[in-house]
């Protein structure tokens, strides 16, 4: 019996404990759902990473470092990296405002981003040309014209062959002036003939050679009415070279043509009001500014870089002298 007597009171001690266990049990499991439920709300809540963007202007080139790239995209356009970097080109009169890019890695991973292309406003010029043929051409020389510039357009088309270039690109001359930043100038010829330049022209002396800037295929070598002399280089990843108004040339089409390359002699053919070099490079069909390119690749506007370094960047671009109808002009046709 005593026996029997500590059972009951253990089993009634256990009783008077259950109400207890059970209020405990109830609150932890209480305790679980709100912190659970509080992870999950903070997690809602968490601010995602920020988008990341490059800012550029009409007519330049940004770049996007820090992966591995293999192949870049840029809009509906899908081409090779170049030294595992992704490059994108805007056209001197791309669409201001947002435009999808994209890198895939070696992996084939995906990453997307947002190139923010800015307008800019070229300098007017006015240039005086003394051969008429250029200014009141006739229905012969427009119709010639406009051949030779059909002719050009189909270089253009869409390739995604590898490139045959590193940046930065060699010089087209040795040793190559300073030039003021002429790129995308309006410019009037005679008051009644206008023109876009997009490319850059080079004060340097008549019978110096003209190089190729990289490795590549002379696609077109041959006089046309309005830029001279001028040769065509594909260098692969839908990069085009043009060099205008050479005196003669030492290359013809379907060579095959190294970086540094003599391509012909610098000189005044064409419509030009003087002699000068004229480089122009077309990426992804887009027209350029060559200047950038022939420098440090660091320079150009990369994906994801701080305000402050984009800023310096466009500061020293600025400090750029613009052409001007007080400049000693020597073109032509861009």
């Amino acid at each position: 019996m005593p026996q029997a007597r500590r059972t009951l009171n253990e089993r009634f001690a256990l009783g008077n404990q259950m109400p207890i266990l059970r209020t405990l049990l109830l609150s932890s499991a209480l305790a679980l759902t709100c912190a659970t439920g509080m992870a999950k709300s903070g997690a809602q809540k968490s601010v995602p990473a920020a988008a990341l963007t490059v800012t550029l202007n009409q007519g330049e080139v940004a770049r996007w470092p820090g992966i591995a790239a293999k192949s870049c995209v840029l809009g509906a356009k899908k081409y090779p990296a170049v030294d595992a970097v992704c490059y994108y080109p805007f056209d001197v009169e791309a669409a201001p405002g947002r435009h999808a890019i994209a890198v895939i890695d070696q992996d084939g991973k995906r990453h997307n981003a947002t190139a923010i292309v800015e307008k800019v406003e070229r300098p007017k010029v006015d240039i005086n040309l003394t051969d008429d043929a250029y200014i009141n051409v006739s229905h012969e020389n427009q119709k010639r014209a406009a051949l030779e510039r059909e002719a050009v357009l189909k270089l253009f088309a869409m390739t995604t062959e590898e490139p045959q270039f590193s940046l930065p690109l060699g010089a087209p001359a040795s040793p190559l002036p300073k030039n003021e930043d002429d790129f995308g100038s309006l410019r009037t010829f005679n008051g009644k003939v206008e023109s876009q330049h997009t490319g850059r022209d080079y004060p340097v002396n008549e019978g110096n050679s003209v190089r190729a800037i990289a490795a590549g295929r002379v696609v077109i070598a041959e006089e046309h009415f309005l830029t001279g002399n001028s040769v065509y280089i594909d260098h692969g990843d839908g990069m085009v070279s043009a060099s205008f108004h050479m005196s003669s040339l030492s290359v013809t089409a379907g060579d095959e043509v190294k970086r540094g390359q003599a391509l012909g002699k610098v000189g005044a053919t064409g419509r030009t009001s003087g002699t000068h070099l004229h480089l122009g490079i077309r990426w992804l069909a887009a027209r350029v500014d060559p200047q950038p390119l022939l420098e440090s690749p660091l320079h150009l506007h990369e994906v994801g870089e701080k305000p402050v370094v984009a800023e310096r960047k466009e500061e020293k671009a600025n400090a750029e002298p613009k052409e001007s109808n007080r400049s000693i002009r020597r073109d032509d046709e861009g």
